[in-house]
């Protein structure tokens, strides 16, 4: 048996309406957004120097260039666009796809930093993105079977399967843990669909596991079931 098995058609669940008022993301929502590749390769974007602009602190056009010993410590800010000396426009690919709310906005109430120069109020929320196994113009596998059928056993701590569905995922695809990100609040477009409830207090579980190893608890219940049956 395999996790979508388990949970049947009750995979997902249709939120009310107003799911698309920041105020009511929940935990397990799904919303697309840009998503950015983590890089492996650190290149960044340099100034092309201009002659016309003596001050060598605004600049319109740069070039990709790989990181050389001067990164993160260059000579002179720039101030339009901002970028301090110990700072630099890295070079990353983003889609657009969809993902997983895994932390709701938490504003931090009364809290007063007037006349100190750090961001307190960020407007950030936590997603986990989400990969297809599938091309979804094709239908053509994208991972091997066999790693799949170990993904929808509940093998992998960091890997969920979450299945296909008509509006909510084109084809069978896996939620990765282990590609969390950041994104400000209003760059999520929201979606109508939620894991869930039993679905999603799985992911929690799933979460905590991942994150301190300590069980049992309703994931590693669940994954030593699925694990065992033949």
């Amino acid at each position: 048996m395999f996790i979508d098995e388990w949970f049947g058609a009750a995979y997902y669940k249709k939120l009310p309406l107003g799911y698309h008022n920041e105020a009511n993301f929940c935990f397990g929502q799904i919303l697309w957004t840009h998503a950015y590749y983590p890089h492996e390769n650190l290149d960044l974007w340099r100034p092309i120097p201009d002659p016309a602009e003596p001050t060598k602190t605004i600049a319109s056009q740069f070039r990709i260039t790989a990181a050389g010993q001067d990164a993160f410590k260059r000579g002179l800010p720039l101030h339009a666009p901002k970028l301090e000396t110990n700072e630099e426009f890295i070079v990353i690919r983003a889609k657009i796809r969809p993902v997983v709310l895994i932390q709701t906005e938490l504003p931090l109430a009364g809290v007063d930093n007037r006349g100190f120069r750090g961001r307190i109020q960020r407007r950030r929320t936590l997603v986990a993105q989400v990969f297809g196994l599938a091309d979804a113009r094709t239908g053509t596998p994208e991972f091997n079977p066999s790693f799949v059928d170990r993904v929808r056993k509940m093998e992998f701590p960091q890997l969920m399967f979450l299945p296909q569905q008509a509006g909510v995922f084109d084809v069978d695809s896996m939620l990765r843990l282990d590609e969390a990100q950041s994104v400000f609040v209003p760059h999520l477009q929201a979606k109508q669909f939620c894991l869930a409830d039993d679905v999603a207090n799985v992911l929690r579980h799933q979460i905590n596991f991942l994150l301190t190893g300590i069980g049992p608890n309703d994931y590693t219940e669940l994954r030593e079931v699925l694990l065992n049956d033949q």
